[in-house]
């Protein structure tokens, strides 16, 4: 008995609106009709503010010219045109049901109190600095936007030349908006502001190979800038050691190891002299991370990896990776950063001379390797020169 009159109520409220020829709700308004903003750029519409909007990018191109690789840089030096957009319109489930005059203007207030928070010195751009597919009112100190009977919304666009040998300017843009006034539609609470505030402007590089093969480093022996300044370290039988050796990991078509090399020489320190030193191997591993411009990372090889038979030399400090190292195809010279060697960042360049392997032996024994045939009989298991 108890469930009579719920039923019954559903029953009559179903008759009810199935006996209307429209919804009883249609064209009523839901939600209150209020003026608002918000960037185009936005993800969410109780989002208020936007830091360094990514305006554009400058793309240089490397053009190899010829076989020998030689090149020539095209840098991209044309005008570009950002566009800072925001959205002025009315919330609600209906559009406006006359025409709305509203008028936007530029809120410095908001914008010092920004740099304030931020520690910035972002400012509005001068008037010559853009355009607007909205002209500024003088009389109404602002935008007048129209959002015209039938409509819900409409744009605001700025449009901002952005051009190379100004890049820097563009990052203190800001464009901190704000609805002053609007007709016939009240102003919402939260929603009237919008800051963008910086505008991320950059420079980046692609390559045009023209044809020619994609260059891979060569092995074989290197002069070593680095070795060549510390002969009195490298010289403990009256010769100065000044090359490094480059070896592929494998010569077979080996997915894991292709574009992997191993450096035999530390820093400012020879193979050939202190190769099996105490504190560790003199040798790195190279491996190719961007073949397009010749970028590799270097890294040492640490106590625990049972693929090599000693860790790289880390003595009192531990070798950090880097990943700026450098190939330039026409010099054949490779600049490598070794990061936190004792204690010590060095750079070294090394200049291709020979794919000759042979190594200047220390006859006085010590930490100085005798052949290759004894790298690989104390356990180093990739490609050697035997």
């Amino acid at each position: 008995m108890k469930r009579i009159p719920a039923i019954f109520f559903i029953t009559t409220a179903t008759a009810a609106l199935n006996s209307c020829g429209k919804p009883d709700y249609e064209n009523k308004e839901f939600y209150k009709q209020e003026a608002y903003i918000i960037s185009s750029a936005s993800t969410s519409a109780t989002e208020r503010e936007i830091s360094d909007l990514p305006a554009h990018t400058f793309v240089d191109t490397l053009k190899y010219i010829n076989a020998q690789y030689d090149s020539d840089t095209i840098i991209d030096n044309k005008t570009f045109t950002a566009q800072v957009k925001f959205k002025i319109g009315i919330g609600g489930s209906l559009p406006a049901a006359q025409d709305v005059r509203l008028v936007v203007g530029f809120d410095q207030e908001a914008l010092d109190d920004y740099n304030i928070l931020k520690n910035t010195v972002r400012e509005i751009p001068p008037a010559s600095a853009f355009t607007s597919n909205v002209p500024y009112n003088e009389k109404e100190k602002g935008f007048v936007i129209d959002i015209k009977k039938g409509s819900s919304s409409t744009s605001l666009i700025f449009d901002v030349p952005i051009e190379r040998e100004k890049m820097n300017i563009y990052e203190n843009f800001a464009f901190p908006l704000k609805i002053l006034r609007a007709d016939n539609v009240p102003l919402s609470r939260q929603y009237t502001g919008f800051m963008i505030a910086g505008l991320l402007v950059t420079k980046d590089k692609t390559v045009n190979w023209s044809g020619f093969p994609i260059p891979k480093i060569p092995a074989g022996k290197y002069f070593s800038v680095q070795l060549a300044s510390n002969a009195a370290e490298n010289s403990p039988d009256g010769r100065t050691r000044k090359y490094k050796y480059i070896t592929p990991m494998s010569i077979t078509d080996d997915p894991k190891l292709n574009d992997k090399y191993i450096i035999w020489g530390t820093s400012a320190w020879s193979f050939e002299v202190f190769g099996f030193h105490g504190a560790g191997w003199m040798y790195n591993v190279l491996s190719l991370v961007d073949k397009d411009f010749g970028i590799y990372r270097v890294e040492p090889v640490l106590s625990g990896n049972s693929n090599f038979p000693a860790p790289t030399f880390a003595y009192s400090t531990v070798q950090q990776p880097s990943e700026d190292n450098f190939y330039d195809p026409r010099l054949k010279t490779l600049t490598i950063h070794y990061k936190n060697v004792i204690g010590q960042d060095y750079t070294d360049v090394l200049t291709f001379e020979s794919a000759d392997f042979t190594l200047d032996v220390v006859r006085s024994g010590g930490p100085a390797p005798q052949s290759w045939a004894q790298v690989k009989s104390k356990g180093f298991n990739y490609w050697l020169p035997l």
